[in-house]
């Protein structure tokens, strides 16, 4: 995202074209393209912040039941614990009802310490699907021994996922107060390990300014995400979508694959106003299995538009480490002026991007200093090439040797 090729070359008034402006060009020009839409980040905190919107519109939809579904493989127990224990402060809300979806067939351990509003789901061994795999087989028994009606609704999350009263008021006001199928929340990693480890965390820091715009902006502009990058926690679905859509794939981004077969089905997308709060991968080996279980998902979708997108997105940014390497190496010449106002523009927009994204998520963190949230987002910063290179070379990875089953790092 950062661009550092304006600190490292010098514009010449005298200088229209030469081999430093041609590297430049198609280095700039490649990155801005792969954003996926050019400058989607500051866009998306351009849009007016709308918190009330659902709540203030008129009720036009009635509904059954709202269900907080948590899908865990049971190797994180204690994760769930932590997570589940907010829903005690939830009850008071009418037609919520809670479950823990155990892929996993010793879930007496789940049924024994959880409290008895929550409703323990154990997938059978026995149960076999046409396709679905993993995380998605476990969501694919759970639509169907639920068999949702239209007025069902499912607020899926992650098993370190938490939530809040101010998070089911507003899936409520989507509810019946939205014209969505699909709602989607935004995601801070802010939960537990924050800023334990620099690099981890500003690595999050990244998804977090990424969800500006590669995210949100499309929802709320066009009621459909961008292809099909979708959160897998924080999304509340309709019964209807699920029971058409499915989750019948051998995908291992399930989400991302649901989300492009809902678009192509004509559903509606649109953006909750709220907060689900996670935590960054604790160790590099734990962020490697994650992005790569991710890249080798989207890259299993069969569709050239989105693999192309996908390589785009995370080795595009790759363009800014070339016109450095090229200046190094000898390549270094002036540049019209007009082409160094556009690498310093792409810098100062990713700066701010990153460090808004760092302050805000501080800001929802406790016991964070004004001085911490300095410091936070000067890493960040800094930290942004690197990490751009852990992408990349985790998506190198998955080319040659795409990743095996399903990765469920450990969380706190």
């Amino acid at each position: 995202m950062v661009g550092y090729e304006a600190l490292v070359v010098e514009y010449d008034a005298n200088f229209q074209w030469n081999w430093t402006t041609l590297v430049c060009c198609i280095a700039n020009a490649v990155f801005v393209a792969a954003q996926l839409p050019p400058y989607a980040s500051i866009w998306g905190l351009c849009l007016p912040m709308r918190p009330n919107i659902h709540s203030q519109s008129p009720r036009q939809r009635s509904y059954s039941s709202l269900k907080v579904c948590l899908v865990t493989k049971g190797t994180n127990f204690q994760t769930v614990i932590n997570s589940t224990r907010p829903w005690r402060n939830l009850r008071k809300f009418q037609k919520l009802q809670f479950y823990v979806v155990v892929d996993n067939v010793n879930d007496a351990i789940f049924r024994k310490t959880l409290s008895s509003f929550v409703n323990v789901v154990s997938i059978p061994s026995s149960f076999v699907t046409k396709r679905a795999k993993y995380k998605a087989r476990a969501l694919e028994y759970f639509r169907r021994e639920q068999n949702f009606s239209k007025g069902d609704w499912v607020l899926h999350l992650d098993e370190e996922s938490l939530i809040d009263e101010y998070v089911i008021q507003e899936c409520l006001n989507f509810i019946e107060r939205g014209n969505g199928d699909i709602g989607m929340s935004s995601i801070f990693y802010n939960s537990t390990n924050h800023w334990r480890n620099n690099l981890l965390s500003a690595a999050e820091v990244l998804r977090v300014a990424e969800d500006f715009g590669r995210f949100q902006l499309p929802v709320r502009l066009f009621q459909r995400p961008l292809l099909g990058w979708m959160h897998g926690s924080g999304i509340l679905i309709n019964g209807v979508v699920e029971n058409q859509v499915t989750w019948e794939t051998a995908c291992v981004a399930e989400d991302f694959w649901f989300a492009y077969k809902a678009v192509d089905l004509g559903y509606k997308f649109g953006w909750l106003y709220t907060i689900c709060r996670e935590q960054p991968p604790q160790t590099m080996n734990d962020f490697f299995r994650q992005r790569r279980r991710w890249y080798t998902g989207i890259l299993s979708i069969e569709s050239v538009v989105v693999r192309t997108a996908l390589v785009l997105s995370v080795g595009g940014a790759l363009g800014f480490f070339l016109v450095p390497v090229f200046c190094m190496l000898g390549g270094a010449g002036g540049i019209p002026r007009w082409l160094y106002l556009w690498l310093l523009w792409n810098t100062a927009v990713d700066v701010h991007v990153v460090t808004v994204a760092s302050v805000i998520q501080d800001l929802l963190a406790p016991e964070v200093s004004w001085a911490q949230m300095a410091e936070h987002a000067t890493k960040s910063v800094l930290l942004t090439p690197l990490i751009h290179l852990l992408h990349a070379g985790a998506l190198v990875s998955c080319l040659f040797t795409p990743a095996k089953g399903f990765d469920v790092i450990s969380k706190s």
